[in-house]
Order: structure tokens, then sequence, then C-alpha cells
């Protein structure tokens, strides 16, 4: 074997693994990055043209019922996915391993009796469940001390389609609603808001909001509000001496 021919077999030996490598690591990146869309309710008109060519676009999914804390009841979210959507996950799923198929965006929630009997459903109508948030009181710390004050669920809902694309999911306006840790008594404290965080404060007897308003500011200028829903009442005050003062703040960036 020549000089030429020698040193074309080592470069090709050391071009082609690196050649076979990059294109690897390309496929796995692609596979690990893939963007999956949010659990979605087809809804509007792509709902009817379905409903009119008889196709079934969406069905449920669900795990197992999750116990409540500080009372003997469980309750079931329940889950929706367009078979598309499905479709996409499950060839995610076998490329990427084990992934959890759910993201976090439920259909209505079931809730049951200590001996798993039905004993109501949370929505009577469509809506999206972006969020569920039962909290575990002054005691988390302590599973054999029940915090008897915690007496509320709370839940982001969106009913409607508000960004038009035919779907209800993550994606559109949600409200912050509570219900009694039976699913009943469902009642939003907040209105066309865009919830950043809540909490329940004083005993659980009122819920800490920070929120920005549902208007047509660009989103980096909407600034981050604060408010308090008194349970007992059904009221929301906001915090405006806050507000206030942090409008000052922000002012003397300019002076």
């Amino acid at each position: 074997m020549n000089k030429l021919t020698r040193t074309l077999v080592i470069i090709n030996g050391i071009i082609i693994p690196i050649f076979i490598g990059f294109i690897i690591y390309n496929l796995l990146d692609k596979s690990g990055n893939e963007y999956v869309e949010p659990e979605s309710i087809v809804v509007g008109d792509e709902l009817e043209k379905a409903k009119s060519d008889s196709l079934a676009l969406q069905g449920i999914t669900y795990e197992a019922p999750e116990a409540i804390y500080n009372s003997t009841n469980f309750y079931l979210p329940v889950s929706v996915m367009t078979y598309e959507e499905a479709r996409d996950l499950r060839k995610l799923a076998s490329s990427a391993g084990d992934i959890n198929l759910s993201i976090s965006n439920y259909y209505n929630v079931v809730f049951l009796n200590k001996d798993y009997k039905v004993i109501g459903q949370l929505l009577d109508r469509k809506g999206s469940i972006s969020e569920i948030l039962i909290n575990r009181g002054r005691f988390s710390y302590n599973d054999e001390i029940v915090d008897e004050t915690v007496k509320h669920i709370a839940y982001l809902i969106g009913f409607i389609d508000t960004n038009g694309d035919g779907k209800l999911n993550p994606d559109d306006k949600h409200d912050l609603y509570i219900s009694d840790l039976n699913g009943q008594n469902l009642t939003r404290v907040t209105s066309k808001s865009d919830i950043v965080g809540y909490d329940f404060i004083n005993s659980n007897t009122e819920i800490f909001v920070r929120f920005k308003e549902g208007n047509s500011v660009r989103e980096e200028y909407k600034k981050v509000k604060f408010g308090v829903y008194n349970i007992a009442s059904g009221t929301f005050n906001e915090l405006l001496d806050i507000e206030k003062k942090l409008a000052e703040i922000e002012s003397s960036l300019i002076q």
C-alpha cells in the first residue's frame, strides 16, 4: 500500500465515525427537544366539522384516585387528549423512553367517597383545568397532625377559547376558582386576569393572589398586582397601597 492510499484510509477512518456520530447526535437531540403540545379540548368550528364528518377527535385519560387532605373523600382528575396528540406523544415516548404523558390539563374532576362511590363532578360544562391545589395547611411537615382549617380546593379553570385556535388548553385565559373538599359550591375568585400565583393564608380563610390585568397591553409592560380574597364573604380586595409604593419605586429609575 503506497503512502497516498494509507493517508486516505486514515482520513476516512477519522471522518466517517465523526460524520456518523454527528447524525446520531442530531437525531437524539431532536427527539429529546421535540415540542409537546398541552393536552387540548377541541371546541368551536373544528369540533363541528369533526361531528359532521363522524370523526372521533378526542378521548379521556386518567390515572388513579387521589386522597383529599382533611377529608375521607378522593378525587379523580380526568384529562382529555385529541387522538392526534395521543399519537404524537406515543411516538415521542417510544423514542425518548419513559415520560409522563399527562401535560397537566384536565377536563373535569370526579369526586368519590371513602368507599370509592361517585359523589359528584366538578364541572357541568367543557372546561380546561390547568392546575389543582389542595393546601396541606400548617402541619405539612407532620403527617400525624391534620390541619382542620383546610376546607377548600383551588383550581385554575378556563371555559373560553380565548386565543381562537379551536382548542381549550393552558394557552387560554384561566381564572381562579375554589370549591369545597367534595367538589361542591364551585366559586370564581378572579375574572379576566392572568394568574401569576396564589396561596391560602390566615388559617385558610383567605387567598393571597398575584395577577396581571387581562388587557391588550404588551406582556412585558403588564404589572404584577396583588389581592386578597376572603372566602367567607366572597370579596376580593386589591392591595392598592402596595401597587402605589411599587410604582413610586419604579418611577425613581428615571429620576
